[in-house]
């Protein structure tokens, strides 16, 4: 199933640096108050796991293929299709 995700970023008042985050679509708004500037959003798209939504998010930002976390915790963002 594919999920919809979203990328924010916001602009820190205090000294300029950039925070950004990779989302679930409707998760802004239990995670806004973790920015520390108004979050805007910068891409909407959908992928058929976390990884690969990371994988976009990379792409986004020109870093390169990403590389999953390889450990025994499980997916902390509840996707069962690693």
């Amino acid at each position: 199933m594919r999920t919809i995700y979203e990328i924010w970023e916001a602009i820190a008042e205090s000294d300029g640096c950039s925070q950004i985050a990779l989302l679930r679509k409707g998760e802004i708004e239990k995670e806004a108050l973790l920015f520390e500037g108004k979050p805007r959003l910068l891409k909407t798209f959908e992928a058929n796991s976390y990884n690969e939504a990371c994988q976009a998010y990379n792409d986004f930002f020109g870093w390169g293929k990403y590389h999953p976390m390889d450990d025994d915790l499980g997916d902390c963002n509840g996707d069962e299709n690693l």
